[in-house]
């Protein structure tokens, strides 16, 4: 991945931005159009940089803000060639811009009708797993991780507390409760139908795998979940959002929300605490493990820049 960078700035900093950005090396084609825009009022900058380059070049970019308001837009370019510079664009750098990783998260942790959706389809799943066989039961819990966007909004919140953001951690914190509220109690519907039309038998729940895997885990199901927390963040910080499910597989918060509902739904109140623990210490570990990723990327790939607001 490349990138491609559209700029809007204040034609009073464009020609000292142009020569900036013209003799940096990671900059392999700039394009300048005076008084190109109309909102915000300004010349345009088009560019393409190596991945390695953008954080120097936005952080550049930045500075343009002291002469008025700027506009800026990144895209990902899979395919890049440059007379001279295809050594430089075999080797670029994997790592994706706080601009772009942040807003991802930001976009599937929203509320919104089609994340509400997706959390009740994913808590239902879940549960009619933990209702399975064995077999059927390790499709469905893996199709509730993927269907439901219960890793994003944790992650999100991560980074908020990470940026010290007050408004930030609120709706990281409302998308958190809202949407796992909505998975617990589709989670609890769906174990009444099933329940109803005599799926749900007495003992199923004690007998079922993935009902002690949530409640009674062992060192190991730690592992795993502690591995797909890293993973996550690694994933989604790297352009890597296709293998995004391996991690949201190895964590158990779908399926420990929706026992939430089942043990609330079914009177079981020590079924629904201990959905309740393992849930919230599987979000524990996206929060701290995950955030430690983003940290250290910040400091080793990120020159601790800020990300622009």
């Amino acid at each position: 991945m490349h990138h491609q960078i559209d700029v809007t700035v204040p034609s009073a900093a464009a020609d000292d931005l142009v020569a900036a950005l013209g003799a940096h090396d990671g900059v392999l084609a700039l394009t300048h159009q005076p008084g190109g825009s109309v909102k915000p009022p300004g010349d345009v900058l088009s560019l393409h940089v190596l991945n390695r380059s953008v954080d120097d070049v936005l952080a550049t970019v930045d500075r343009a803000r002291a002469h008025g308001p700027i506009a800026v837009a990144t895209v990902r370019t899979e395919s890049v060639v440059a007379s001279g510079r295809q050594d430089a664009i075999e080797d670029d750098a994997d790592e994706s811009p706080w601009e772009e990783f942040e807003r991802t998260l930001r976009h599937h942790g929203r509320i919104s009708t089609n994340y509400l959706a997706l959390m009740a389809l994913g808590g239902a799943i879940a549960v009619a797993g933990l209702l399975s066989p064995p077999v059927p039961q390790a499709l469905a819990l893996g199709a509730s991780a993927i269907v439901a966007p219960a890793f994003e909004p944790v992650a999100k919140l991560a980074l908020a507390l990470l940026r010290g953001s007050a408004y930030r951690i609120r709706r990281s914190l409302v998308s958190v409760v809202v949407g796992y509220l909505v998975l617990a109690a589709a989670g609890g519907v769906a174990f009444l139908v099933l329940r109803a039309l005599g799926l749900a038998k007495p003992g199923v729940l004690a007998s079922s795998e993935g009902v002690h895997m949530v409640a009674d885990p062992t060192a190991a199901d730690w592992l795993v979940g502690a591995g797909g927390a890293l993973a996550g963040l690694v994933i989604v910080t790297s352009f890597r959002e296709a293998v995004l499910a391996g991690a949201l597989i190895a964590l158990a918060l779908v399926p420990a929300a929706g026992l939430v509902g089942v043990g609330v739904v079914a009177g079981d109140w020590a079924l629904a605490l201990d959905g309740l623990q393992r849930a919230g210490a599987d979000m524990g570990l996206v929060v701290l493990l995950g955030g430690a990723v983003v940290l250290v990327k910040d400091r080793l790939h990120h020159g601790r820049r800020r990300p622009l607001a």
